[in-house]
């Protein structure tokens, strides 16, 4: 089933049936800035093992967790300094997954060596979401491996539509996949080069 939401003001009653959806562990498609990812709530392990089983990834390959804000941001990681916090703000909200030291917030499912991927999108719906949420959820492309990049919820619904709860048709993304920084050590490691540029 799709659902088409206004790009940049998500109506709020639509928000509100995601949102219970993904309490009662739900499984969506929803476009990030970069591309279409699948999400459910980070905490639900159930809905997080649906996905793994939807991708056909190893279990043990932990997903990223996207975040509505800073403030959220920051309670999934910790010793944030001050030169790290400086980027971050110049990066975020951006096309960025950015690896860094978990904090005890994040399940250790999510974890690969105590470091857990972070995002905040560019993208309405996502913060929205998010936000109405009040914790974050997972963010992995709807892409399976080997396989042609998803860019629009019809393709999406046609090729994994049976196991999904919605897939949410809320803007076009770039069609160009995140790029990933780890912040996880003393200097930033340009991890894989994608729509966010770097060095800033």
């Amino acid at each position: 089933m799709i659902l088409t939401l206004h790009p940049e003001t998500p109506q709020v009653r639509h928000l509100e049936r995601i949102v219970e959806l993904l309490q009662r562990d739900g499984v969506i498609a929803y476009p990030t800035d970069t591309l279409f990812g699948l999400g459910c709530l980070a905490s639900h392990k159930k809905a997080v093992d649906r996905i793994q089983q939807i991708k056909g990834r190893d279990p043990k390959k932990p997903m990223s967790i996207l975040c509505s804000d800073m403030e959220m941001f920051c309670r999934y990681t910790r010793h944030l300094d001050t030169p790290t916090f400086r980027l971050l703000k110049q990066m975020l909200p951006g096309p960025y997954t950015v690896l860094m030291p978990a904090s005890r917030e994040v399940p250790r499912y999510l974890q690969n060596k105590q470091v857990v991927g972070l995002r905040i999108p560019s993208q309405p719906f996502c913060h929205a979401l998010v936000a109405l949420l009040g914790e974050p959820i997972i963010t992995t492309s709807v892409a399976l491996p080997d396989q042609p990049v998803l860019n629009t919820a019809w393709e999406i619904e046609e090729e994994q539509g049976h196991a999904l709860d919605l897939v949410v048709d809320c803007g076009q993304p770039l069609g160009v996949p995140s790029t990933i920084l780890d912040l996880s050590g003393d200097e930033p490691l340009l991890v894989r080069e994608g729509a966010g540029p770097w060095p800033l």
